[in-house]
């Protein structure tokens, strides 16, 4: 019997930049275990930060963006944004049988031919295109930078939505996103929920956790760990912040004076598990599309304390493994009333099972197979 790689033939896997780690590319080196002999396909990519690839015979093609992120100082070439069309659309895929693109970004506007099937893994729309009012602080911006960002956007919004029409096959990391790819691009999408690896399982949980609170997160303004950071001054917790980004700055001073509060930067992945395992509980506040960290938290026996909206609605289950709050002040009275006892380690741990990444590629399989089904009955017709 033929396996999926067999039958799907030559595949290409398309990603965002590939300059951070984060949960698009936690994604795409879950599906790499399906399909192995696939070939990876980024604008650009920094080598340091994904050690795992000498783990996979993967190839990872570049395109011209690459050149300029050599020269350009660090952290320059995300405002080169209005050269992604070009450099997406500037990859050949002639060789290929099935594309498939994994994004939050433009990767999925790359060119296929007829009989090539275009599957969109959707971690969500481009959200500096689409949703304006997560970027409060670009408001701020000075009117000239701000009137040239708004033409670029909105030529990137076109572009955006022009290319969904090549797309063949959409998938959506949770209903919520499924909502808004059927808002946006009106297609339907399929949910498959991400995962998290076996490795968040498999720590004894504690039965004696720190003090501390927890927020692992990229430092981004639309993450909101301001709120967290005030939340814990005002109830007087301590909070512990891992997490590189554009914000720590901004967010140190908000916590400058205040002890409770530490900074820890990029950690190991042991280290991780030992600071979930340890957490009295994660603290997120962002808009997730659909949240790895605390599903890899509550993997770890952690309770969650959740914004009150987005995919987390669809991971985290009131009194059982977390909490919600839609503000400020209803997370400072969380952190004031909360009561880490009444939360069951092991009950927390099995709910996050439906959402290992051992599930996650089963449905992922059914899926590819259906589309194989599909794209063999329209050939023979």
């Amino acid at each position: 019997m033929d396996s999926l790689n067999d039958k799907l033939g030559k595949v290409a896997i398309i990603a965002d930049q590939m300059t951070a780690f984060g949960g698009a590319e936690r994604e795409m080196f879950s599906i790499l275990k399906l399909l192995p002999d696939a070939d990876i396909f980024t604008i650009t990519i920094d080598r340091s930060k994904f050690p795992q690839l000498k783990d996979f015979n993967v190839e990872v093609k570049t395109s011209f963006v690459q050149n300029f992120s050599k020269i350009l100082p660090k952290g320059f070439s995300r405002h080169l944004k209005i050269l992604n069309p070009f450099a997406y659309e500037s990859f050949n895929l002639e060789e290929y049988d099935y594309i498939i693109s994994i994004s939050a970004g433009p990767g999925k506007g790359v060119i296929t031919g007829v009989n090539q099937p275009h599957i969109a893994m959707v971690m969500t729309p481009p959200r500096s295109l689409w949703d304006k009012e997560l970027n409060a602080r670009a408001s701020k911006l000075q009117f000239v930078y701000k009137a040239i960002s708004n033409i670029i956007n909105n030529y990137l919004r076109i572009w955006d939505y022009t290319t969904s029409k090549r797309i063949d096959y959409w998938t959506a990391n949770s209903e919520y996103i499924s909502k808004k790819i059927e808002k946006i691009y009106q297609k339907k999408a399929t949910v498959i929920h991400p995962g998290v690896e076996e490795k968040y399982f498999s720590k004894k949980i504690s039965s004696t956790p720190g003090q501390y609170f927890l927020v692992l997160s990229r430092l981004y303004d639309h993450k909101r760990i301001d709120w967290a950071i005030r939340a814990c001054k005002e109830a007087n917790k301590e909070l512990l912040i891992i997490g590189e980004g554009p914000d720590k700055k901004y967010l140190q001073k908000i916590a400058k004076g205040c002890s409770n509060i530490r900074f820890f930067g990029f950690v190991s992945d042991d280290e991780v598990l030992e600071y979930y395992n340890k957490a009295q509980a994660l603290i997120f506040c962002g808009l997730e599309d659909f949240g790895l960290v605390p599903v890899e938290a509550m993997a770890s026996g952690t309770p969650v304390l959740a914004y009150r909206d987005g995919g987390l609605l669809e991971t985290v289950k009131k009194g059982i493994t977390g909490e919600f709050f839609k503000d400020e002040n209803e997370l400072i009275k969380l952190l004031k009333n909360f009561d880490r006892s009444i939360y069951n380690g092991d009950v927390i741990r099995k709910h996050a099972y439906c959402f290992s990444e051992e599930k996650f590629l089963k449905n992922l399989e059914i899926f590819l197979l259906k589309v194989y089904e599909q794209e063999k009955a329209k050939k023979e017709l």
